[in-house]
């Protein structure tokens, strides 16, 4: 009993002394570090609610979202990182045979406790966010001006280039600004062993990281030399040349390391594993190629350099843009991020020269790391400190400015990007799930959690915690043979107990999957059926269970003439409006091109308009591409009881056969009147 009772004082005392310590630490922070703090914590919060948002709206995709989850998930069942979304390039399912990113271990706990999609969502938003810390002491410690630095790190928060990366989906790179800061910090610090340790962590982000790493080396010697400068002897010389040593030697040892351990987990990868293709101006067939390319072919390069140069030029300007061009006055520190945009001028494929990828993380750290050294730069040194802080908190102020102006449009949650827009930006533009999306989500939940299944692109993020779910790549990737095989394997060797297809967001591979896993086989039987949604079972012989799906203004595509707006009275929260005008026979909406399969139908739709008017409103039909008019309704102002009332139209049909291509549209608006849609219900009976 004594010395029960003495260990617990003995965890009393620990934690009162640990709570007395972090109070007191509490107590120290300055003003610019709880403000650091809250803006964090802001970002956390915002990214993580509108990427879960954006995942609820059916916009992830299982590359890499689907099979990142579903790798993390799998080792809490006891397997090595496994998915089934990339088997044609590692037929051992493992993550590792593809990439090399032991990162992920880091994940693993947290599915522990939360194992979903919104966990990992919330964990890229939270690690990007933290990479203002770094930035914040870092800063601080080289300028010496703390309101600097919270400016600095306020625009990093801000820059176009961060938010992108965390726009789309997850990937391991989302670590890499992180932790090259951390090192960078405590390298200027002359703390060796937390350099060497993040260095470490930042290298295990992915095996391509390695040779950024390496690009960083001539950053270091400079360093030294600074050092070196202001005080020289043997000893000190010997103890920061430790430095790039270390660098060098962890760099090239982890290049050696992962192409071992990929080897070893995958040693026949297929040649598209390389990627080569994203290089096809150059005439290659592995990226190590491209130094060589360069000397002996100039002409090739030139012209790989010439393909897109518009949207190339772009973003090389908005790469610069948020340090209002300033970085550019410390190559030294930018040479890894211009061993990256010398890739991506190489290439010809667009994600590598677009914002909104994950590519941008390569570049990211090392244009932060620049400006801090060139404001360094502006600071003279003959004179007193107070003058020297009043520079850098202008110039730092110009940058906040231009992160501000420069988030207003380029970040993706401004209100001037549009969903579905992939010009210059990988669909930006938030969303909240729609009335179809909630729909549908509560048919994925109803799929036993373990049952082998296999779905579409857009739907296996949602199944992704189910380690038995599989998909299929875009038609003909990553090449046509490639492709053929891996449509072979799985109707060869996986025995699907469930196969589940939409046609509202992954039409082509939809009808892939119909044709090669359903219509040529008798073992499966329809077990959920809605419109552009088909739910089969294998060996299920009963009648389906029908649901309606309801189309809204997310599914249905507007004409010229129309628009979306916001209408607490509508059920989706979101209206679509064809103002009045005096013109007639206008389109409203048209779309959103599902199939049906063959029985009867009652369509439903819920108008609204603002005035009585004479004659005809709108017509409202179901249409198809391939069959013509299925049916026609035609609204008369007689129909309408008073003005700005929701009215329900409802048509009944029958389809003979399936049909792939069914729009429900508004066409011929009549002159002189706005007529307004929340949604159209399609019943199958």
């Amino acid at each position: 009993m004594r010395k029960i009772k003495k260990a617990n004082i003995g965890l009393r005392f620990l934690r009162q002394n640990f709570s007395s310590l972090f109070e007191r630490r509490l107590l120290k922070l300055r003003i610019s570090e709880w403000t650091l703090i809250i803006i964090v914590t802001i970002y956390s919060v915002i990214f993580s609610y509108y990427t879960i948002m954006r995942h609820y709206s059916f916009r992830s995709n299982a590359w890499d979202l689907g099979l990142i989850t579903q790798s993390v998930v799998s080792v809490t069942k006891g397997k090595l990182f496994i998915n089934n979304a990339e088997l044609y390039f590692s037929p051992t399912g493992s993550y590792f045979g593809v990439h090399f990113a032991p990162i992920l271990f880091l994940m693993v706990p947290f599915f522990y406790l939360a194992r979903g999609v919104e966990t990992i969502l919330i964990l890229q938003s939270v690690v990007l966010a933290l990479g203002a810390v770094p930035t914040y002491f870092f800063a601080d410690y080289v300028l010496g001006d703390k309101i600097s630095a919270l400016f600095i790190a306020a625009s990093y928060l801000l820059n176009p280039l961060l938010q992108g990366i965390n726009w789309y989906d997850f990937h391991t790179q989302a670590f890499f600004p992180l932790f090259t800061l951390l090192a960078t910090y405590f390298l200027k610090k002359e703390r060796t062993l937390l350099y060497a340790l993040f260095l470490l962590m930042a290298l295990s982000t992915i095996e391509q990281a390695a040779y950024f790493i390496l690009a960083y080396i001539p950053y270091l010697l400079f360093e030294i030399r600074g050092k070196l400068i202001e005080k020289f002897s043997f000893k000190v010389f010997m103890r920061l040349l430790l430095i790039p040593f270390i660098t060098l030697v962890m760099s090239t040892t982890w290049i050696a390391l992962s192409s071992t351990v990929k080897y070893a987990i995958n040693p026949n990868p297929p040649p598209e594993i390389k990627a080569a293709y994203q290089f096809k101006f150059l005439g290659i067939s592995d990226p190590a190629e491209i130094p060589i390319k360069l000397v002996s072919s100039p002409d090739s390069a030139l012209k790989a350099i010439r393909y897109e140069s518009p949207k190339k030029i772009f973003y090389i300007v908005l790469t610069f843009a948020p340090s209002c061009f300033l970085a550019l006055l410390s190559p030294v520190a930018l040479l890894p991020a211009f061993l990256w945009l010398l890739m991506a001028s190489l290439s010809n494929w667009g994600p590598y020269y677009s914002l909104g990828f994950q590519y941008t993380a390569f570049t990211l750290p090392f244009i932060t790391i620049a400006t801090i050294e060139t404001l360094k730069r502006f600071q003279p040194k003959n004179f007193n400190k107070e003058f020297t802080r009043v520079i850098s908190r202008r110039l730092s102020a110009v940058i906040l400015l231009a992160g501000i102006i420069l988030s207003i449009f380029l970040s993706p949650l401004s209100f001037v990007h549009k969903v579905r827009d992939y010009e210059y930006f990988r669909d930006y533009g938030i969303s909240v799930p729609s009335i179809a999306d909630g729909q549908v989500r509560g048919i994925i939940a109803k799929i036993p959690e373990e049952a082998i299944i296999l779905t579409t692109k857009t739907i296996f993020p949602h199944l992704s915690t189910n380690i038995n779910a599989y998909t299929i790549p875009p038609l003909n990737n990553p090449s046509p043979e490639l492709f053929e095989s891996f449509i072979k394997y799985l109707k060869s060797s996986v025995r699907f107990n469930y196969i589940l297809i939409t046609y509202l967001w992954d039409m082509e591979e939809a009808k892939l999957i119909y044709n090669e896993f359903i219509k040529s086989s008798n073992e499966y039987g329809l077990l959920i059926k809605a419109p552009g949604l088909e739910l089969y079972q294998r060996g299920y012989n009963d009648q389906p269970d029908r649901k309606s799906i309801k189309f809204s203004y997310k599914e249905l595509f507007l004409s010229e003439d129309s628009i979306v707006l916001d209408d607490p009275g509508s059920q989706s929260g979101k209206i679509l409006v064809i103002r009045a005008s005096s013109s007639m026979k206008r389109v409203a909406w048209f779309g959103p091109y599902v199939t049906l399969l063959p029985g009867n139908y009652t369509v439903k739709f819920r108008i609204k308009v603002d005035n009585m008017g004479e004659g005809k409103i709108i017509d409202l039909d179901v249409y198809s591409k391939s069959k013509g008019r299925i049916v026609l309704c035609s609204v008369n102002s007689e129909e309408i009881s008073e003005p700005f009332v929701w009215h329900i139209f409802s048509i009944t049909f029958n389809m003979g056969e399936r049909v792939e291509d069914v729009e429900f549209r508004g066409l011929n608006v009549g002159s002189n009147v706005s007529v307004c849609l929340d949604y159209i219900e399609v019943t199958p009976e």
